[in-house]
């Protein structure tokens, strides 16, 4: 991972872009996968930086903090600045709560994702979504409380 000086956290299509217009190499589209241990799997639709030498450079700084990723290649997966790809969750675990957490997880970003128009999420959610929307993320946080403590520390 080697984040570009000008480099956004969450513009991965922009950084690259900017990337290769100064550097030459390409965009190479596929999945960040992310791991909370014993909770859940997530991929994350992502875009990293194909040098002249073919090698993969994540060019985009994490909002997390991570130094490194889980970069999965998808030739399948083509960016188009007009769609937004949700990120996909899975339980990592038969544990309850885990699959609990990503239940819901995937409960809220259907919600969300029905408030986009291409990749902008629209920024008033009706009332009952609204409603739904808090609902959830309270039960998320007190599963959150609930998850030991190793599994909360590896956010």
């Amino acid at each position: 991972m080697k984040p570009s000086a000008d480099a956004q956290a969450s513009a991965c299509f922009d950084n690259v872009g900017r990337k290769v217009s100064r550097a030459g190499g390409s965009l190479a589209c596929g999945w960040a996968i992310w791991r909370l241990p014993g909770v859940y799997f997530e991929a994350e639709y992502h875009g990293v930086w194909r040098n002249r030498r073919g090698e993969l450079v994540d060019v985009s700084p994490q909002i997390n903090g991570a130094r490194r990723i889980l970069f999965l290649p998808d030739p399948e997966a083509l960016y188009n600045p007009l769609s937004y790809r949700s990120n996909i969750l899975q339980p990592a675990s038969d544990d309850p709560l885990a699959v609990e957490f990503v239940q819901l997880a995937n409960r809220r970003n259907a919600i969300q994702d029905a408030y986009r128009e291409g990749v902008v999420r629209m920024a008033v959610f009706s009332p009952s979504d609204q409603r739904k929307l808090t609902e959830i993320q309270l039960r998320l946080q007190a599963i959150w409380a609930l998850l030991p403590a190793v599994a909360r520390s590896a956010r």
